[in-house]
């Protein structure tokens, strides 16, 4: 099974040299690793189910203030989250 981030593929590095702090076993890590492709292009890590949730808030939370027409809900939005963009 190839690693679905960066810091599990580290993670399963740690384990195959047998350096765990998670309490991996060298064979899983050595697994892992070796089902890895050399160069795949991993998120750094993997997105859990509160990323998603506070996307969706940030996007509600904007487009709240598209549909009132609150151009200073917006502006501030955009300064806060896009860096005046």
């Amino acid at each position: 099974m190839p690693a679905t981030s960066e810091a599990q593929l580290r993670a399963m590095y740690a384990a195959k040299e047998g350096h765990s702090t998670l309490g991996i076993p060298k064979k899983v890590g050595a697994e892992f690793v070796a089902a890895t492709p050399k160069h795949a292009d991993l998120p750094a890590k993997k997105e859990t189910k509160a990323d998603a949730i506070n996307c969706a808030t940030h996007v509600h939370n904007y487009l709240g203030a598209v549909v009132k027409g609150d151009a200073a809900g917006m502006a501030a939005h955009a300064k806060k989250f896009h860096k005046g963009e």
